[in-house]
Formats: C-alpha cells, structure tokens, sequence
C-alpha cells in the first residue's frame, strides 16, 4: 500500500500584535507587570478610537475601536520586525502599547499624505479620517498591501518630480500643469524631443509631428528614437523617462504609423494621452485645415463658408474643384449640371473620409440638410427663369467673381 501521509499546514490568522504578545508571555519575554500595561493602554486607546470615530458609550464603537487600535499596532510591529516574533515580543516590552499604535497611525498618514494618482492639482482624494476609518477597519491594511501602495504612491511622486522637470525644461509655467497627469507631460516631452521641438506642444504642432513621422517611417516600421534622447535627463528621472518612451512604442506608434488610419482619427485616438496647450479660435481654424491632406489640398487654406459650399458646389456638378469661380464658370457649371445632374456621394463622402474631425459632423448637416436640397431646387430647373435663379443662387451661396462687364452695370 501506498503512503498516504498529508502534511497539514496549520495557518495562524491572528494579529499579528497578538501573535508576539503570546509568543513573548510563552517565552517569558514579556513579564505580567507588562502585560497588564498594554491591556490597560488598550482599554484607554480604544475609548479614544471609539470617540474619534463616533463614540464611545456604544459595546460595538468599542469594539471596532479595538479592532482598529490592534489593526494600527500590528501593522506598525510587523512593518518593524519583519516575521521576527521574538524582536517584536522585545518592542511590546520596552515601548508603550500607544506609542505602537501611534505608530501605525503615522504609517496611514504618510500613505495618505502621498498622492493617489499622479495628477498636478485639483484632484482631492478621501479625507484623512475617512482614510483611516477604511483603512482600520472597512478595508484594513495588511502589510503586503501597505506597502505594494505606498510603493505606488511613491512612484506618482517620482513621475510627478519627473513631470515638473521637463516641463520646465519645455519652458512650461507650473501654473499650466492644473489636472495634468504626469505622464502626459512627460509623454508630449518625449514626442517634441524626437520632433527636435524645444517648447511645449500646440494641438496644430503636435498634428504636424503626427503627420511628419507617418511620412517619414515606414508602415508597420517603429519610431526611431534617438540614443542620446536623454542625454541630458538628471538620472534619477530617466527610469521614469524609459517607462513612458516603452508605452508610446506600445501603444501610440502604431496608431501614428498606420497610414490605413485617418490623421484626423489617429489624432483623436493619441490627444487625451498627451498634455497640448490650446490655442485661440485662430489656431483651431488652422489645425482643422491642417488635418487632412486631401482638404488642404482641396480647401486651398480657404476655410470659409462660401469658399466651402463653392467646392461642394464643384464636386457634386462634377466639375473642377475651385473655392472661387468666375461668373463664366458659374454658368458652365449650372450648364453641366442641368444636363448630368449631380452626384449625390461625392460631397459626404469626401467629408466622412478628409473633413477635420471636429467640424465632420455639422458639414454634413449643413450639406444634406441645407445647401444641397437648396441647390437641387435651383439648378435643376431648366426654364430660362431657373437659369438666373440658379446663377442668383449661386451669388449667394459661393465665391463667385463678377465678369468686368457686370462690375460696370
């Protein structure tokens, strides 16, 4: 017959406070005289707990706050001693029961000092006493937690030291920073560094650097950075530095470098990762036309809305693209038009697939809903009264440029 032994692991969940108070009252590290100390320091911590939290007239506030007083002492003795019953059994004898429960206290408040995420201002995490009274009893810490968190919280503040460095070194004002996360600086840092551009990022200048290295990486190729990139980074925040390059590799190069992907699309996917200062009504003007390649090419920098419903016009006619025509070109135009018609999914679909993203949406209402039906109405009619109506409809609506004769009348 086969040995069917089974090792049994006896698991002991107690506190670890009460797990050194027995370990030293067995082992005769802790004498009664001091036994009798910490349960009379125990009775009046856990009044002062109680009352702290709510009361202390009530059998369950006092036994949440001895739940909470032996929680603080436990994760302080254990922060300090390790697994060591014995060092631990020596502290409860040689130091007072509250100045450990004190103890474990300042441990809650330096997590709770550290910050919860790595944010520049305005982010109010829980209030202290709202903290404690998780972390003691709702949701108490143990000391793996503890320090996995803190851990944490210490790398917001090394991300966040690594953040204010390269924004002054962006030239960046601190002012600026309000709600930031650190990595969205360090992030937009990182992209001007490889596009060589000294100061913080623009939402137009971060769209050129985009667009600057599709054209010059290969598709399904990587960034390039540089070794030197930095060089000059103090070296306690290049492992920061590192960490964010990795993720922009991982997560932002391919959708920069996938030329199947719309820039207008690629941008809106990359900008909320990314800290870009906004400009005026000028700058957006220009980052709208700016975009797609196709509208520049197209728009001519003409972003107005005569020059906009003038190229409509053209397209749906099935004419040259213009953002300006002469009157002789108008009639052509109406001409063309009341012989092929027009072609109804030119015009939408060069604004779903080219049309900055931001204005895609009330293009195609003003085109289908408007300008559209009212072009149908006018330059369908071919009677000789429809013919000056659309020619008038035109004036209107597009950059049309009177003929020198017409100037003189």
């Amino acid at each position: 017959m086969t040995d069917s032994r089974q090792n049994i692991a006896l698991i002991d969940k107690r506190p670890f406070f009460e797990k050194a108070l027995s370990y030293g009252v067995k082992k005769a590290l802790i004498s009664p005289e001091v036994w009798q100390a910490i349960i009379a320091d125990g009775a009046k911590g856990s009044v002062q707990v109680a009352e702290y939290f709510g009361g202390s007239h009530l059998h369950a506030d006092l036994d949440n706050a001895r739940k909470r007083i032996v929680h603080l002492v436990s994760l302080y003795l254990e922060n300090a001693c390790g697994d060591d019953l014995s060092k631990a059994a020596e502290s409860l004898r040689d130091n007072s029961f509250l100045s450990h429960s004190r103890g474990g206290n300042e441990m809650l408040k330096k997590l709770h000092e550290m910050p919860e995420e790595p944010f520049f201002g305005g982010i109010s995490g829980q209030a202290l006493k709202d903290f404690q009274d998780e972390r003691t009893l709702k949701k108490p810490l143990s000391l793996s937690a503890y320090r996995k968190e803190l851990q944490r919280r210490q790398d917001n503040i090394s991300a966040m030291a690594a953040a204010r460095w390269f924004a002054q070194d962006m030239g960046l004002p601190m002012a600026e920073l309000d709600l930031a996360s650190a990595d969205s600086v360090i992030r937009t840092a990182i992209l001007a560094r490889l596009a060589q551009q000294e100061e913080c990022l623009t939402r137009q200048l971060f769209a050129q650097i985009v667009d600057a290295l599709r054209e010059a990486s290969p598709a399904g190729g990587k960034l390039a950075f540089p070794a030197k990139l930095f060089e000059d980074v103090p070296a306690e925040h290049r492992v920061i530095a590192n960490r964010v390059k990795r993720e922009i590799e991982k997560h932002d190069a391919p959708l920069i470098l996938d030329a199947k992907l719309a820039l207008d699309a690629a941008l809106n996917a990359l900008e909320s990762s990314y800290f870009l200062l906004e400009g005026g009504l000028e700058d957006v003007d220009q980052l709208d036309g700016f975009i797609s390649k196709e509208w520049r090419q197209l728009t001519k920098g003409k972003e107005d809305l005569d020059s906009r419903q003038t190229l409509f016009i053209c397209l749906a006619a099935g004419v040259k693209p213009k953002t300006s025509l002469s009157e002789r070109e108008a009639r052509a135009l109406i001409k063309k038009v009341q012989a092929d018609g027009f072609d109804e999914r030119v015009v939408p679909t060069l604004i779903t697939a080219s049309a900055p993203f931001e204005i895609k949406e009330s293009l195609l209402s003003m085109w289908e809903e408007e300008l559209f039906p009212e072009a149908q109405k006018y330059l369908l009619d071919a009677s000789e009264r429809g013919g000056r109506d659309a020619l008038r409809f035109l004036m209107e609506n597009c950059n049309i440029t009177k003929s020198p004769a017409a100037k003189k009348k």
